[in-house]
């Protein structure tokens, strides 16, 4: 079976470990590996990983352009990889940005705002929101309980105030609060999910009832790497019940119609 990684993360190698390391102290967690683009393709080859999304994240504005930059270039170098870019809230040039991102070859946006430290419903998102809704998909890491910034209400505030928006909702709703995520995602129609640093750590059972509910063709498989090992995720999901045909979608079919559909990407 072939595997499309729709999120992960990677760094420069001079500051790789410190940024991976800065996210690992953030969840309390350790992973042996880097965080490169080098060290997830060698990974990628090995496990059958044919494409990796990359999900940049600038924690403070003046982070945002070279963030993206670097996102493109990597996307740009090697055709394995496929970038969204990174926008924050206190950005001047927000708009600004993100008009620029077809122009660098970036095909959707993230926001991590428990780490970037603003609301998903902060209203200086909105003109972005507006702008994007029907064009380009916007992934959020939703769902820590420990701060205010991320609950999967206020995904489901955005999406019905800008209902042509398309919603990724990383971590199969929200993380570590994926009960409280489904119910209030799983009938908005423009929002998907993906299955990276949650189906591995809850039983299979629960995530096998996640998944169907949201609907087997808005579930994308990912792997949280560096933080989490890739290869475990993949194992997880050849655990699922689901027949082979479902797996297919959820392993790779899946990222490339959305792909292909939303973000003007063909695999």
């Amino acid at each position: 079976m072939r595997y499309i990684d729709f999120h992960c993360h990677v760094y420069p190698a001079a500051i790789a470990r410190k940024a991976t390391i800065a996210t690992l102290d953030f969840y309390d967690l350790v992973s042996p590996y880097e965080g490169t683009p080098e060290e997830k393709r060698a990974l990628d080859d090995a496990a059958g990983i044919s494409h990796s999304l990359i999900l940049p994240v600038a924690v403070q504005p003046r982070l945002v352009r070279n963030c993206n930059l670097y996102a493109a270039a990597t996307a740009k170098n090697d055709p394995h990889f496929i970038a969204f870019g990174t926008v924050h809230a206190g950005d001047e040039n927000l708009l600004e940005e993100v008009e620029a991102f077809r122009d660098m070859g970036l095909v959707g946006i993230k926001m991590h705002p428990d780490m970037q430290r603003f609301h998903i419903d902060d209203e200086r998102l909105y003109p972005l929101y507006d702008m994007v809704q029907g064009k380009m998909p916007v992934m959020f890491h939703s769902g820590d309980p420990r701060t205010p910034f991320s609950p999967p209400a206020r995904i489901k505030k955005v999406m019905e105030q800008f209902p042509r928006l398309t919603v990724i909702a990383a971590h199969l709703g929200g993380w570590s609060m994926q009960d409280t995520a489904y119910p209030l995602l799983k009938d908005m129609e423009n929002c998907f999910v993906d299955t990276c640093s949650s189906m591995s750590h809850m039983p299979l059972e629960l995530a096998e009832e996640y998944i169907a509910g949201y609907g087997f063709e808005r579930v994308f498989f990912g792997t949280d790497y560096p933080v989490e090992d890739p290869v475990h995720q993949i194992r997880t999901l050849e655990k699922l019940s689901f027949s082979d045909d479902i797996k297919e979608k959820l392993a790779h079919e899946n990222a490339e119609a959305f792909l292909k559909a939303y973000c003007g990407k063909d695999l």
